[in-house]
C-alpha cells in the first residue's frame, strides 16, 4: 500500500510540475513575448542590436534616449472596434486614428480622449492612415495592397470612399491578404510618403509627388523601394507602422514583436535612435498598431483593442 501512494505521489507531484510548467510558459508567451526573447538570443540579433546601438551611439548618440513609456496604457473610452493605425493633425492637433469592424477614422486628443467618429463607407478594412495636410488623409487597405486618398469632412459624418483616387500597389509581392502593406507615414515637407509591409517579407516603399499629381506642375510619382534601409535593422523583426517626423523628415519604424521604435535618417537610412517599448522587468504593449509623432515630438502609439500611449519628449 505505501508503494502505491509512493507512486501516486510521484505521479501528481509530475502533474503539478508540468501543470506550473505549463503556466509559466503561457503567462511568458502571452504577456512577456518570452519566445521571441529567446529567439532573439538564439538567433544572434540581440548582439547584432548591441552592435548597432554602439554604431549610432558613435555617430551622434541615440536620439530617442529619455522617451518613457507611461506605467499604465489609457484605454480609449467609447470606442467601437480594434484600432489599426494613427496619424497626427497638426492643423487641428489631434490624432487620427483608423478602426476596423466597424471600419471607421476616430479623432483624439493627445490624451486619448475620442473627440469623433468618422464612418468609413468603401473601405471594409484599414491598416493604416497618414495626414496629407488640410483636410487630405490617405487610408491604405492591406488585403488589396490600396492607397486612398480623400478629405475629411469638417464635421463628423460619414465618409465614402468609393470614388476617391485610388493607387493600386503591385510591387511584385504576392497577394496574400495577411500580409499586405500595413502603414503609411507622410512626410508633408518633403513630399514623402512612406509604406510599410509589416513581414514575409518586411519591406518600405516611398512614393513622391502625391501632393502635386493633380495639379499643372505635376511631374508624375516617384516610387522607390527603401527596403535595404532594413537590412541594418533585422532585430526589429517586424513593421507593424511607420512614421515620418514633420521636423527633419526622420522615418519611424514600430516593431509588435520585437517591442521597439526604431528611427532612421529619412535621406540615408541611416540608424539614428531606438527605444524599447518594454523594459526590462515590464509588460509588452499587446499589439501595438499605430504610432505617429506632433510638431513637438511627442510620440504616441495605439495598441489592440483600444489601448492609448503617449510618450513625451524629453
Amino acid at each position: 500500500m505505501s508503494d502505491l501512494v509512493k507512486f501516486l505521489s510521484k505521479i501528481l507531484l509530475a502533474c503539478l510540475l508540468i501543470i506550473a510548467v505549463g503556466w509559466a510558459t503561457y503567462i511568458g508567451v502571452r504577456y512577456y513575448h518570452a519566445e521571441q526573447v529567446a529567439y532573439r538570443w538564439i538567433s544572434g540579433l540581440a548582439a547584432k542590436q548591441a552592435e548597432w546601438e554602439k554604431k549610432i551611439a558613435a555617430e551622434g548618440g541615440n536620439t530617442l534616449t529619455g522617451f518613457a513609456t507611461p506605467d499604465q496604457p489609457r484605454p480609449v473610452q467609447g470606442l467601437e472596434g480594434k484600432f489599426a493605425g494613427l496619424a497626427y493633425d497638426p492643423l487641428q492637433k489631434r490624432l487620427l486614428g483608423v478602426i476596423n469592424k466597424p471600419t471607421a477614422i476616430v479623432a483624439l486628443s493627445t490624451d486619448g480622449q475620442l473627440l469623433a467618429t468618422y464612418p468609413v463607407k468603401g473601405m471594409s478594412d484599414i491598416n493604416g492612415i497618414a495626414w496629407m495636410g488640410g483636410n487630405r488623409v490617405a487610408l491604405v487597405n492591406g488585403k488589396r495592397n490600396r492607397v486612398v486618398l480623400t478629405e475629411m469632412p469638417s464635421t463628423p459624418q460619414a465618409l465614402d470612399v468609393t470614388r476617391a483616387f485610388a493607387l493600386l500597389l503591385r510591387f511584385g509581392e504576392g497577394e496574400d491578404a495577411n500580409q499586405g502593406f500595413n502603414g503609411l507615414g507622410y512626410d508633408l515637407k518633403r513630399d514623402r510618403l512612406y509604406i510599410s509591409k509589416e513581414h514575409s517579407p518586411r519591406t518600405l516603399y516611398r512614393v513622391s509627388g502625391l501632393n502635386y499629381l493633380q495639379s499643372p506642375d505635376s511631374r508624375g510619382l516617384r516610387i522607390e523601394n527603401i527596403s535595404h534601409w532594413l537590412d541594418e535593422v533585422p532585430f526589429a523583426t517586424d513593421l507593424s507602422s511607420v512614421e515620418a517626423d514633420p521636423a527633419n523628415g526622420r522615418v519611424y519604424l514600430l516593431s509588435e514583436e520585437s517591442q521597439m521604435i526604431v528611427q532612421l535618417d529619412g535621406d540615408t537610412g541611416r540608424g539614428r535612435g531606438m527605444l524599447s517599448l518594454s523594459p526590462k522587468g515590464a509588460k509588452p504593449m499587446p499589439r501595438p498598431e499605430g504610432i505617429a509623432t506632433d510638431d513637438s515630438g511627442n510620440l504616441y502609439i495605439v495598441s489592440e483593442p483600444n489601448l492609448f500611449y503617449r510618450l513625451k519628449k524629453p
